[in-house]
């Protein structure tokens, strides 16, 4: 429990953007209506320990975010990212070792870019977040940004199991064999357009965890750190869309 008041801090209103400081914590926004005390740091105490972290970016990822805490460190964020991406390249380590395609030192380095190339994707997606929140007026800075994105890699889990099946019909030549049925004539480029749009298909609940994070988490207020920057959001809080 902080020994501030709310909301004294240049604290906003977590639907609209309104700005609250001087108004009474009983009150409503004067903005959108929505009771001042439903944008309490109070509410931002998760998440929580263990499974339960999972357990709720699974089943309900809005109210996570709702109640996500955004100031202090980002360790723990952090750390559940790495033990995301681990154990996606693990489990495509298994799934290339079982399948007995590749030499065990391949199947190492294909693990090992895979971990890679999702630390790589998913901070490019932080990145994109922090553009697109400065365009649109939302106070989402890169400490944020990162914070809902490295929660938002359990996404990544299906996506690699999706992914993992396709390429492991590729390299067998399944795909072209069950293409060339079904169309008649079919090549090794379209295979491989195809394996893109399957890339972009399992990107899909990644992506919609980081836009449910960010639509949850634009106007957050956080007793640890006090206001967040900024940018614009009196003249554009009107205009924003809710």
């Amino acid at each position: 429990m902080s020994n501030l008041t709310f909301p004294d801090l240049d604290t906003l209103c977590e639907h609209c953007g309104y700005v609250l400081k001087g108004l009474r914590p009983e009150g409503d926004c004067p903005e959108c209506g929505l009771a001042i005390a439903a944008s309490s740091p109070d509410l931002r105490m998760g998440p929580g320990g263990g499974n339960q972290v999972e357990n709720d970016l699974v089943r309900r990822p809005g109210a996570f975010f709702r109640t996500m805490c955004v100031g202090g460190s980002n360790a723990p964020a952090r750390w559940f990212m790495l033990k995301t991406v681990l154990l996606i390249g693990l489990l495509w380590l298994l799934w290339d070792t079982v399948g007995g395609t590749w030499s065990l030192e391949v199947d190492l380095i294909e693990a090992g870019l895979v971990v890679v190339s999702l630390y790589l994707l998913s901070y490019v997606e932080a990145l994109g977040v922090v553009y697109f929140a400065r365009r649109r007026g939302w106070r989402v800075p890169f400490r944020l940004a990162e914070r809902v994105v490295c929660y938002a890699t359990v996404g990544w889990v299906p996506a690699a199991i999706l992914m993992g099946l396709a390429l492991d019909r590729y390299v067998a030549g399944d795909i072209d064999r069950w293409m060339s049925r079904l169309l008649g004539a079919w090549g090794p480029l379209q295979s491989i357009e195809l394996l893109v749009l399957v890339g972009a298909v399992a990107m899909l609940w990644f992506e919609l965890l980081v836009w449910i994070g960010v639509r949850q988490t634009k106007y957050a207020n956080s007793w640890a750190t006090g206001p967040v920057e900024i940018v614009d959001v009196e003249k554009s809080a009107s205009s924003v869309e809710t």
